[in-house]
């Protein structure tokens, strides 16, 4: 059970994901630390919050949601979770993605993944 209530940094070049993924996590308990517009932004605003968890979408502006998550684990530990409507990575080739999530996404789907993602680190 997760006594603190994680704080998640949100990454999607569309607003209207980003408000979706950000009313999902504060109904199921997360703050919310930040959103990035775009790969570089994602990496940037990570280094400045700290944050405990990282939810990406794949495919974004500047840097994708794989290459930022390359570039946040090689600085921190921080977990992340990429989620996408198209494509799904394998997780061998992408050590740094702690889960995988296909869009649209639930909320059981999501908040197993935190879970994992934030307990098993």
């Amino acid at each position: 059970m997760m006594i603190t209530r994680p704080r998640i940094l949100i990454a999607d070049d569309e607003e209207d994901i980003r408000q979706g993924f950000r009313r999902l996590l504060e109904k199921i308990g997360c703050d919310v630390v930040g959103e990035a517009v775009d790969g570089v932004h994602l990496v940037e605003l990570c280094g400045r919050t700290h944050p405990d968890l990282v939810i990406t979408d794949i495919r974004m502006p500047q840097l994708s949601g794989i290459e930022a998550a390359k570039k946040i684990r090689e600085s921190q530990s921080t977990p992340v979770i990429v989620v996408s409507s198209h494509e799904r990575p394998s997780v061998e080739d992408c050590p740094s993605i702690s889960a995988f999530l296909l869009k649209p996404v639930s909320v059981p789907e999501l908040q197993a993944a935190i879970t994992r993602a934030i307990g098993g680190n």
